[in-house]
């Protein structure tokens, strides 16, 4: 299909656009600047924008077989809604898709009510508080022969955007990291390469008048998140909780009340009834050790099939870290090969051979965290040949609420990783502990 999309250039419409594309789809852009995007896999590329909605007369060509409408609101409900009709009115009577894109912000807070369906009724809070109107406007354009469809993503993540960044920065700038409103809020959360998945899902077969929750994580604990924030901004320290209120005198009344909603909804409809799989790594695990924790990676060319290999690599160390934290000695075993791995200890201490490594670590990992333990990060990958990379890991020890302890040095495992069958592993690890 030729696809007019717009929101192209932003942080959802960039993924957007490039799965569109992976998927056979010419992606038509409407942007406010005539001035090229190099580098962006756009078919063309129209002038308009959706603040002024007499611009878009005429966008929609008779060769645009589908709408997707990414651009964020205007903040005033009869210009968006003139934007609607400008989009609608030629793919009337036409069967073709019109995607628009709302937000699960519009069900407001969801109490003790578990995973909440489309169904729902809406409750926006300010931000979002006439989009249900919007979303009304959309679906009615079903009874003119349009395939109207509604799309609400949670909050998104990944490729090092989105609202984590922002707590990445605070973090950083604070000193300590923050989350806001009460103790408890939760997240439904959705990590922007899947949201761009279920994008191209819905302008494919999802039915007229229907509406979908863009949602991998129906409920994930902001505490924890704003934990990984500090990690991802290098700082190792208890989250504290903000009221709303102080939030609101950074981030503005508004925003501050959304950043403290508490949410759990449901993004089950989606895959059941249009066979989305989201399945890349939680908002958690991708602001731990993912791309908000950029790493220097030399002797292989950039691209996606380098950046899945480092993915790999590390999940392996985030997996070292979960065994050691959590004492799981057979989980920590299985990040070794079988044939022949070596390890020297922290403590100078020379394994060789599985069974002895087995032995070691089922004698001293029961019992090892009771007061401390540790995390790593991955700093460095030097692809030796593409079934060969050697790591280095920055270790840190902390106590058990993530804070680092500052009089104890920290360790610098090296690991030499082969891969196997698909799955790397430790050939050769050493740490050595980091004077101050």
């Amino acid at each position: 299909m030729k696809v007019l999309l717009t929101g192209a250039t932003g942080y959802i419409g960039s993924a957007v656009t490039e799965h569109l594309a992976a998927a056979g789809h010419q992606v038509v852009a409407l942007t406010r600047s005539a001035e090229p995007q190099s580098g962006r896999p756009w078919h063309a590329q129209l002038i308009g924008d959706t603040a002024d909605p007499a611009s878009l007369a005429g966008a929609v060509t008779p060769d645009i077989e589908a709408v997707i409408h990414l651009a964020p609101p205007s903040g005033d409900a009869d210009v968006d809604s003139a934007v609607i009709e400008a989009l609608a009115t030629p793919l009337r009577g036409t069967g073709r898709p019109l995607v628009y894109t709302s937000g699960v912000w519009v069900l407001g807070a969801t109490g003790d009510a578990q995973e909440v369906g489309e169904e729902a009724p809406t409750n926006p809070i300010g931000l979002v508080g006439y989009r249900p109107q919007i979303e009304q406007r959309v679906l009615a354009e079903a009874a003119e022969g349009v395939r109207a469809v509604v799309v609400r993503p949670a909050i998104a993540y990944g490729r090092g955007g989105g609202i984590p960044a922002l707590l990445v920065d605070r973090a950083r700038k604070e000193g300590v990291p923050e989350y806001y409103g009460e103790e408890g809020v939760r997240w439904p959360t959705v990590h922007v390469d899947d949201l761009a998945e279920l994008f191209v899902a819905a302008v494919e077969r999802a039915e007229a008048g229907t509406v979908w929750h863009g949602v991998g994580e129906s409920a994930v604990a902001v505490r924890d998140v704003a934990q990984a924030a500090g990690r991802a901004a290098g700082v190792l320290a208890a989250p504290r909780v903000v009221p709303v209120e102080q939030g609101a005198e950074v981030f503005g009344a508004l925003f501050a009340d959304a950043l403290a909603l508490d949410q759990s909804v449901s993004g089950a409809a989606a895959r059941t009834a249009l066979g989305w799989r989201p399945a890349r790594p939680g908002m958690v695990a991708e602001l731990t050790s993912g791309s908000y924790r950029p790493i220097e990676v030399f002797g292989a060319p950039e691209g996606p099939e380098t950046d899945a290999e480092v993915a790999a690599i590390r999940r392996l160390v985030a997996e070292v870290e979960h065994a050691q934290q959590n004492e799981l000695a057979d989980r920590f075993l299985a990040v070794f090969r079988q044939e022949g791995p070596v390890w020297t200890t922290g403590h100078g201490k020379r394994l060789s051979g599985f069974e002895e490594i087995a032995a070691f670590t089922r004698k001293v990992l029961p019992g090892a965290t009771a007061e401390s333990t540790a995390v790593y990060d991955v700093e460095r990958v030097l692809f030796l040949k593409p079934d060969v990379a050697a790591v280095n890991v920055r270790q840190q020890p902390v106590l058990p609420d993530g804070t680092r302890i500052a009089d104890r040095p920290e360790g610098r495992p090296f690991y030499i990783l082969v891969k196997e069958d698909g799955t790397w592993r430790v050939g050769a690890a050493q740490n050595t502990l980091a004077a101050g």
